[in-house]
């Protein structure tokens, strides 16, 4: 058979004597050392891995990295090393070492990682300190620096902090030492404050990347900004730290530092009361510990602005040994999503915190045990089931009893005691147990929450009982003797006596008929159960027994000793010694179907040995405990060992047999459990009222369901009647409307006839009259393209001024209430801090005066008591001896006459104890004398609590004038804001206005956007005409030089004749001349006509000369309709050209008519021409109107803002 394997399955505890020895991975698994291993524990999963360190591991640090993948271990050795780890596959990266001889250096006394994790600061211990800065992924050094204060020896250097955000900044401190250090070409210099000579520093942390808070031991927080010290806060006194206010400070030394300066030692319990530690920093705020107990929680509110959120206080742990150092906090972790704390004191226990959940009083809350809650020191004993899947384990220090379940991993039950425990053992069925106290021995019950007592015996100190393994009976000892009692009836079977000193241990054979028995003399006796006899007994001299164990038949007994050897024993004759070179052997264990052996060694070793033992010994060695192992036992199937540790760790392993053959006891474990019959009975008198109530909950809702559906019936009964009534009326006015519609649509289509119609003939009016207008809206367009540009020119001037008016305006009126409001909240500020300060000052002097009272009078009245009770029980005793004298004294009067000088003497005897009880009758009133004093006292003390009281009222009352001060000033404020409100709506109203103004503009910019494009495209015709013009000119020119020429040969009719063919040839040929031409001939027709009609008009008028005025104005009027009915026809562009061209040329022949005294009439008819002014005048006049307009709206909102 091969040697069994151990596989651990959890181990339970906290090796508190690291620093840093908790750490969030995620937001769920936690790191923590544990005995000689790492642990990774997920508690709500129940799942851990375990990280195994070396033998001779001795870790004092824990460091791990900003992004939570790696964690340093530091170890004290002859030279010192850091280990780095993977956190995810558990495996070691690098080891880092001193990379020079340091003689007397045995370890680092801080750590730590860069913010990018790629490198670690870390500082020798004494004597010579120094700072080393690796670049570990390479495992080399990239800097050092020595740290050493000349001026003061006595600095120690404990603290570092790399900086979040550069990795070339780091903080070191520590007690009478600060410095800030930063490097440049692995040269690290000092800068800024490093004046702490002084100075405690117990804690340091940066907070942002140029802000750094340094905890002290009397309870100061030192505010390091950009390298310079800008303020000092007193933790006990604020509740609100402000980094903008500055405030006037003077760096005073530390109290106990000042004092003990020379002394080069000083003593933690000093500073436990102020002292500042573990402070860490999230972006939500930051938390610390203050002295004893307490972890106080600082929120972030703004940029430099930070409130104190949260109190928790370490919940009190039962110990028989009060140290006060183990309620000191060692470490402080937070989790990822930066809601919950870790939290590690000097007991074995991690408790936790949520933080920024609820709102919080700044009550103290007690820290939450975050796992199951463990022994507190060493595990006394352990004792496993058979029946079921459970031990049972007891604390020495802490004086508890805890009931664990190795299938599930969990604690079943905790019975804390006020009495020492020595010793216990379950009952093979789970149901019962034994528990040795100082007093007596109890027989318990198991029930599901309690212990019960079931019956007592008188046995003091007992070290050892056990059941056997049928639970039909259980021995205990007593001093040097061994009590068997019967479990039914506990009736006491034998008395095995034999032994001449204290009994180490008791064991029974798997049949119950032999009982082995070790005593501290180094004997071991075996007792026949049957008769009580002593049927062996193996004496072994000049050596010291350790550990016993029993074969399953009972026949064959091993043990060890301190002289390193296994003996085999068999009726009471050592057959064979088997010896384990270099190993110390403390405990032996041996499985129930004799294939299993294990043997603890020193620090926590298990060895697993295959068995039957053979020379040369084979075994397997197991090490996850850092100290000696105290208890060990395995389970019934043999499938589960447990074993704990001087430290309280307590490791469950599950043991592996390659063989597959071999048939490992497979059984059925019980869950039933023991429940008293009252409890029982009030459990189901409690069940049967819950279900008579719900049953009348279910009629009762059953009977409101009823009346609801009756209720909804009716109304959906009245609902549906109202919408069948409106759907009839609605399908009749349909069909009304319908009929109404059919009459309106022939109506319409009437009417559509008769507009087409009339609109038709509105089209042609209109028409007809728009050629007339067309040149009219020309004129006008012309003077309106003038008039606008220079319009938008002067609004969009004005626009310009008005705006910056506005603005400036409006900027003033908010910076003067924005000023008023800044002003208001200061002074509220103020004023509720001034509120809060006096309301917490009065809360703490209440709470400790009522503290004080109520304790003073609790000691009183429990001294009293303990006294009263003390004396009544002696009255009592007296009483009773008296009433046994009383009958003696009866009984000797019968026999008077024999007696006498007995009744003499008895009479004498009951003179004496009437004195004696005169006397304890005269204690007794003095002792009512003495407590009427004590409640006089009492009364003085309530009447200085209503004093207090009073004060308080008084208190209330200037709190009431504050809260109505208060009240003022928001009435006050509330005005203000109204003002402010209603500037607002105007403002909002100014801006609509602005808005409509914009529209306008808008409008108008569109509208001269299209004149521009019509004026564009008119600049572009008359360039065009102009460019005409020209060329008409030029030509022109040359037919005058050619009619020169042809005017200088008149005379030669032949040179005429070729000059005037060559002029022909020239520019008749020419089309547009032709069409010049023609429209010459034309206009020369037309004046010749009306040269004709005004020669005859002239000699009418000269026959007729008294017609004269009605002669012109006939012809004016003929002349308007002349021009009316030219207007009327509608013309397209060209025509408007040609007559543009008409009458530059009739401008022409107007000129020689002139020239020819005919000038007079033509100014009679274009006197006509005059009327046509009046139009464009009317245009002008409407542009103006509209210019005005725009003026007033635009200097609308000007008004509007002077009168505001």
């Amino acid at each position: 058979m091969s040697v069994a394997t151990l596989e651990t399955k959890v181990l339970y505890g906290l090796k508190t004597n690291v620093i840093g020895n908790a750490h969030f991975i995620t937001d769920n698994d936690i790191l923590y050392p544990v005995g000689n291993a790492l642990a990774i524990h997920n508690f709500a999963q129940r799942r851990q891995r375990l990280l195994p360190l070396p033998d001779k591991n001795n870790i004092n640090i824990i460091a791990i990295s900003p992004n939570k993948k790696y964690v340093a271990l530091c170890e004290i050795n002859e030279k010192p090393t850091i280990s780095v780890y993977d956190t995810h596959s558990l495996k070691r990266k690098k080891t880092l070492g001193i990379p020079y001889e340091a003689p007397g250096v045995t370890g680092f006394s801080c750590i730590s990682f860069s913010y990018d994790s790629c490198y670690i600061a870390a500082v020798t211990g004494e004597p010579d300190q120094t700072m080393i800065y690796y670049l570990w992924e390479k495992g080399k050094v990239e800097s050092s620096i020595k740290l050493i204060n000349q001026q003061n020896h006595a600095a120690i250097i404990n603290l570092i902090a790399c900086n979040p955000n550069d990795v070339g900044i780091i903080s070191i401190a520590g007690d009478y030492y600060f410095k800030l250090l930063t490097v440049s070409e692995t040269i690290w210099r000092p800068y800024g404050f490093s004046k702490a000579e002084n100075l405690l520093i117990s804690s340091i942390v940066w907070l942002t990347t140029d802000r750094l808070l340094a905890g002290t031991r009397d309870g100061r927080i030192l505010i390091i900004e950009n390298g310079d010290l800008k303020s000092i806060y007193n933790i006990s006194e604020i509740t609100m730290i402000n980094f903008k206010i500055r405030e006037d400070f003077i760096i005073q030394p530390t109290v106990i530092a000042s004092k003990s300066i020379e002394k080069n030692n000083i003593e933690d319990n000093e500073f436990s009361v102020n002292d500042i530690r573990c402070l860490i920093s999230f972006p939500k705020g930051f938390a610390f510990g203050f002295g004893l107990k307490t972890l106080m929680v600082f929120e972030r509110d703004g940029q430099h602005k930070y409130l104190k959120k949260h109190i928790f206080i370490v919940p009190t742990q039962v110990s028989c040994e009060l140290i006060s150092d183990h309620y000191k906090i060692n470490s402080i972790s937070i989790n990822l999503s930066y809601d919950s704390l870790l939290v590690t004191t000097g007991w074995s226990q991690l408790f936790y915190a949520k933080i920024f959940d609820i709102d919080s009083l700044l009550e103290p809350e007690p820290l939450k045990i975050l796992g199951y809650s463990l022994h507190n020191g060493p595990i006394g004993g352990i004792s496993m089931c058979t029946w079921k899947s459970i031990f049972m384990t007891y604390g020495i220090t802490d004086q508890s009893v805890r009931i664990w379940d190795y299938e599930n991993e969990s604690l079943i039950m905790i019975k804390q005691y006020n009495e020492e425990i020595f010793s216990i053992s379950l009952h093979p069925i789970g149901l019962f147990c034994l528990i040795g106290f100082s007093d007596k021995l109890r027989f318990l019950t198991i029930l599901i929450d309690d212990l019960l007592p079931t019956e007592e015996f008188s046995i003091r100190n007992c070290r050892s009982a056990e059941f056997s393994h049928g639970g039909h009976l259980f021995g205990a000892v007593n001093g040097n003797i061994i009590q068997i009692y019967r479990t039914i009836g506990f009736n006491n079977c034998f008395l095995l006596k034999g032994h001449t000193s204290k009994i180490e241990k008791m064991i029974w054979s798997q049949n119950d008929m032999k009982l082995i028995t070790v005593g501290s003399e180094s004997t071991i006796y075996v007792w026949d159960m049957s008769n009580g006899s002593r049927i062996g007994e193996i004496i072994l001299k000049h050596v010291l027994l350790k550990s016993v164990a029993v074969t399953a038949d009972g026949e064959i007994i091993y043990c060890i000793a301190d002289d390193n050897k296994i003996r085999e024993i068999r009726d009471s004759v050592i057959l064979r010694e088997f010896n384990i070179d270099n190993v110390t052997m403390n405990l032996l264990l041996m499985g129930n179907s004799d294939c299993l052996a294990f043997i603890s060694s020193p620090n926590g070793a298990i060895m697993s040995f295959k068995y039957p033992f053979q020379e040369p010994l084979e075994s397997k060695h197991f090490h996850i405990h850092s100290t000696n192992i105290n208890c060990m036992t395995i389970s019934f199937h043999e499938q589960i060992v447990v074993t704990s540790d001087e430290d309280g760790n307590l490791c469950l392993w599950r043991v592996i047999i390659t063989e597959k053959n071999l048939n490992l006891r497979d059984i059925t474990y019980t869950n039933e459990i023991l429940i008293s019959k009252n409890d029982l009975e009030d459990k189901i008198r409690l069940i049967q009222e819950l279900n008579l109530r719900i049953s009348e909950l279910e009629t009762e809702q059953e009977y409101k369901i009823r009346q609801i559906e009756v209720m909804h019936n009716e109304k959906m009964r009245l609902v549906h009647q109202g919408y069948c009534d409106a759907i009839e009326e609605l399908k009749i006015r349909i069909d009304k409307l319908q009929e109404d519609r059919t009459n309106e649509l022939n109506n319409i289509n009437v009417e559509i006839v008769k507009l087409k119609a009339s609109h038709e003939k509105s089209m042609q009016e209109l028409m007809m009259n728009y050629d007339a207008k067309l040149i009219n809206e020309y004129d006008k367009f012309m003077a309106f393209e003038k008039s606008s540009y220079t319009m938008k020119k002067n609004n969009e001037t004005k626009l310009e001024e008005i705006n910056m008016n506005n603005q400036r305006e409006l900027e003033r009126i908010i910076k003067k209430f924005t000023d008023q409001i800044h002003e208001k909240n200061i002074k509220f500020e103020e004023l509720e801090e001034e509120m809060s300060y006096q309301m917490r000052l009065h809360d703490e002097i209440k709470t400790q005066i009522e503290d004080d009272a109520d304790r003073e009078i609790i000691e009183m009245r429990s001294n009293y008591e303990n006294q009263l009770h003390e004396e009544r029980q002696i009255n009592l005793k007296l009483r009773g001896e008296a009433g046994v004298l009383s009958n003696r004294y009866t009984a000797s009067q019968k026999t008077i006459d024999d007696i006498k000088r007995q009744i003499v003497q008895l009479k004498n005897e009951c003179k004496q104890y009437q004195k004696i009880i005169q006397q304890f009758e005269n204690n007794v009133l003095d002792l009512k004398n003495e407590v009427s004093e004590r409640d006089t006292t009492i009364q003085e003390k309530e009447k200085y609590i209503n004093n207090i009281q009073r004060n308080n009222q008084d208190l209330e009352k200037h709190k009431f004038v504050l809260n109505y001060k208060i009240r003022e000033l928001k009435n006050q404020i509330e005005p203000r804001d109204s003002e402010i409100k209603d500037l607002k709506k105007k403002i909002q109203y100014i801006e609509m206005e602005l808005v409509n103004l914009h529209k306008m503009n808008g409008i108008l910019e569109l509208q001269l956007n299209e004149t521009r494009e019509k004026k564009s495209a008119i600049k572009r015709e008359l360039h065009l005409e102009i460019k005409k013009n020209q060329n008409d000119d030029i030509i022109m020119k040359k037919v005058q030089a050619g009619l020169a020429d042809a005017i200088t040969v008149i005379h030669d009719p032949v040179a005429l004749k070729s000059i005037v063919k060559h002029l022909y040839q020239n520019y008749s040929t020419n089309k547009e001349f032709s069409q010049h031409r023609r429209a010459d001939l034309e206009a020369q027709c037309e004046f010749a006509r009306q040269r004709d009609q005004l020669e005859r008009t002239v000699e009418s008028l000269k026959k007729h000369i008294h017609r004269k005025t009605s002669s012109n104005r006939k012809s004016d009027t003929n002349n308007l309709q002349l021009l009316n009915e030219n207007i009327e026809k509608p013309m397209t562009m060209q025509d408007i050209y040609l007559v543009k061209d008409l009458l530059i040329r009739a401008d022409k022949y107007i000129k020689e008519i002139k020239m020819n005294n005919g000038g007079e009439k033509f100014n009679e008819i274009f006197e006509t021409f005059n009327e046509f002014k009046m139009p464009f005048e009317e245009c002008q006049r409407i542009i103006i109107a509209l210019h005005n307009e725009i003026m007033t709206l635009m200097k609308k909102p000007e008004n509007i803002t002077l009168k505001d």
